[in-house]
């Protein structure tokens, strides 16, 4: 599989995000992707609640059948990584993936919300304007098994460890992590998730500043699964594209059988 990781800032504006990601969008296909990741909040971002719930997205939205217009165009994999989305009058941070047909395949709801009082004065509520998923969500993606989740996740193993055990070859990781919890956590995080499981693990971060002044890591990346860094973006807006072996998960399990090893306790 080759994959591409799209990194940028993501505004409080459709227009100009959609004017930062289609060009990246373009590179991609240029590269040859297969599988184009896009970050959370990959349309909008910003730091009032309420705009973000007046400008959350319906599913027949122009900006989602832009999307998936272009993944028929262009016959590639679309994993956009997430949009705030009103389902049934409830506000999700939802992931979409939509196939080389342009129907959407798959979507996942981010689970685990992003409720924290950080050392450096940064709080989050996002429990205050998003409903929570239950349920995890794994894809087929030609012959690769793809587990879905979304930034904040990361930081429970039990999601991770769950995909491993249903097969998953890749486990995909959109995010917009802060600058203070991503110098401090995100490669640490990312690199024991593809270590622990054995698998493939791909993250595409927001970066920059926003015009409202919230900041962004970037660092988008990709580990194999022995833990191996194959690909790595700095903190500007880039494209990271990867070519993925599934035969290296299978061999890794083979040396290393955690999943075969693995207990659950009451």
């Amino acid at each position: 599989m080759r994959i591409s990781c799209l990194q940028y800032t993501a505004e409080p504006d459709f227009r100009l995000s959609e004017a930062r990601v289609y060009p990246l969008m373009q590179q991609a296909v240029k590269a040859g992707a297969q599988v184009i990741m896009l970050p959370e909040c990959a349309l909008f971002l910003s730091t009032t609640q309420c705009k973000s719930r007046t400008n959350a997205l319906e599913l027949q939205s122009s900006e989602i059948s832009r999307f998936r217009h272009f993944a028929s165009e262009y016959q590639v994999t679309l994993i956009i990584g997430s949009l705030v989305m009103r389902i049934d009058d409830v506000i999700r941070n939802r992931t979409l993936v939509i196939n080389t047909s342009g129907d959407i395949q798959t979507t996942y709801d981010k689970i685990h919300l992003f409720d924290l009082d950080l050392p450096s004065g940064e709080r989050y509520c996002e429990s205050a304007l998003i409903e929570a998923g239950q349920v995890p969500r794994m894809t087929a993606i030609g012959d690769w098994q793809v587990g879905l989740s979304i930034c904040f996740d990361l930081r429970f193993p039990g999601l991770y460890r769950h995909y491993a055990l249903k097969g998953a070859d890749l486990i995909v990781v959109p995010a917009a992590f802060t600058r203070t919890t991503g110098e401090a956590h995100w490669h640490t995080l990312l690199r024991a998730r593809a270590i622990e499981n054995g698998c493939f693990v791909a993250a595409a971060g927001l970066c920059g500043v926003t015009l409202e002044g919230r900041e962004t890591y970037g660092h988008s990346i990709v580990y194999d699964p022995w833990g191996t860094c194959i690909g790595e973006l700095g903190i500007e807006p880039g494209c990271l594209t990867a070519d993925l072996d599934r035969s290296l998960v299978t061999e890794t399990r083979s040396h290393l059988p955690v999943l075969v090893k693995h207990r659950e306790f009451n």
